[in-house]
């Protein structure tokens, strides 16, 4: 068996997602002994009170000194999105925080803090996450773990998901197709805590839906980065607490270098082969070795790191929000457009999103050279070449029929 790395053009490496746990009494000190005088005095229900009932007064005590500071200087200025499982869920600008209550966490066995990190703050930090924000303060040691996902996004050429398949440690393997092309595999299940996804990544951020609409600022993220946003594919392992610490140790973010360990041991024994008639005869009789080519991904080396600015879509992002609004616009009528009438909305939309008013210009059949000229006028600054892509997007404007505008 030969085996060769995935040819790449270029790889970014990052965590995507990050689940935290926590308990807010570790993060205070609570040393008073004024309920000590208790010890032995009888309870309401005739009991006496023992050791372990003033240790438990204490952490309510402690539980209750943290969550006034919490809200008095944390959750005053989030947003307040719920209660669900058994949380208070709020949204702070880099992560959502679940609250639950600290006797409802005691007796069913959890942490009383939930953190989920979003996922433009990921792309900020270095491969040791410092900078992370972290809401109690503290040290990595007193974050523990709950899921996180390891990434690794390749630029290729070569289509490794479509008519080929993959030699893993996995049992279960489950693929999406559409069209004939491969969109996603996943290897092994997300209920045992270690799932590998591997995915065309320039197909989701291209697909526009009413659960995931596009998401623009990932698309110009993304296209920064690798020049484009073609030929680009994922290969995400999702690690959750019940596989990592029983697997390998992994509790806390302090044994962050256990985890790109896993992802390199676990990802590093999938191999992907073509699915011909040949390799498929092998594979049925156990002859591994007799494959002629395995690829694997490319060494989990280091993480990438994405430095993020103040966004700004480019006009060729804008031209597609025009386009839907004025189909969306023009199916709602029930007699459709003329065509003169469909270029003075198209303009009156055009400017409104590009100078955030109301234009109103009546326009002329031997103006629409005007428009252009309106276009560049009102770019603002932004590089020629995006505003090149917006005047051949909206060349079609000089046709002579409607059908051939749109």
């Amino acid at each position: 068996m030969a085996i060769n790395k995935i040819i790449t053009e270029k790889t970014l490496n990052y965590i995507e997602t990050l689940y935290l746990y926590a308990n807010i009494e570790d993060f205070i000190e609570y040393t008073s002994t004024s309920h000590d005088w208790l010890l032995g005095e009888p309870k309401e229900n005739g009991q006496l009170i023992t050791l372990k009932d003033i240790q438990n007064t204490y952490e309510s005590i402690k539980y209750t000194k943290m969550m006034e500071y919490t809200y008095d200087n944390l959750l005053s200025t989030a947003q307040f999105l719920g209660h669900s499982s058994g949380r208070d869920w709020y949204k702070l600008p880099n992560y959502r925080i679940g609250i639950m209550d600290f006797d409802k966490a005691k007796r069913s066995n959890q942490f009383n803090v939930q953190i989920q990190y979003e996922q433009s703050h990921m792309f900020t930090l270095d491969p040791n996450l410092n900078g992370l924000d972290l809401p109690f303060g503290g040290d990595f040691s007193q974050y523990h773990i709950h899921r996180i996902d390891v990434c690794q996004i390749v630029k290729t050429p070569t289509d490794y998901l479509t008519s080929h398949n993959f030699i893993s440690p996995y049992r279960v393997q489950h693929s999406t197709v559409n069209c004939g092309k491969t969109e996603t595999v996943y290897l092994g299940h997300r209920k045992s805590g270690n799932v590998m996804r591997m995915y065309n990544k320039s197909i989701e951020l291209n697909t526009d839906t009413k659960d995931h609409p596009i998401n623009y600022k990932k698309i110009e993220m993304f296209g920064q980065y690798f020049g484009d946003i073609e030929d680009l594919y994922t290969f995400e392992l999702e690690l959750h607490r019940k596989y990592l610490k029983p697997t390998f140790g992994i509790d806390t973010l302090a044994d962050l270098p256990l985890v790109y360990k896993a992802y390199h041991d676990i990802a590093g024994k999938i191999k992907i082969y073509e699915d011909t008639d040949e390799n498929k005869n092998h594979i049925k009789n156990k002859d591994h070795d007799r494959i002629k080519d395995c690829f694997k991904l490319t060494e989990y080396k280091e993480f990438k790191r994405i430095p993020t600015k103040r966004y700004k879509p480019s006009e060729n992002h804008l031209v597609k929000k025009v386009i839907k609004q004025f189909n969306a616009f023009d199916k709602s009528l029930v007699k459709p457009m003329k065509e003169h009438e469909k270029l003075i909305l198209l303009d009156k939309i055009l400017s409104g999103i590009l100078m955030a008013s109301d234009v109103s210009i009546e326009l002329n059949d031997d103006e629409h050279e005007d428009m252009f000229k309106k276009f560049e006028d009102m770019r603002d600054g932004q590089d020629d070449q995006l505003f090149k892509e917006s005047v051949v997007a909206f060349a079609p404007m000089n046709a002579q029929k409607a059908d051939d505008v749109f």
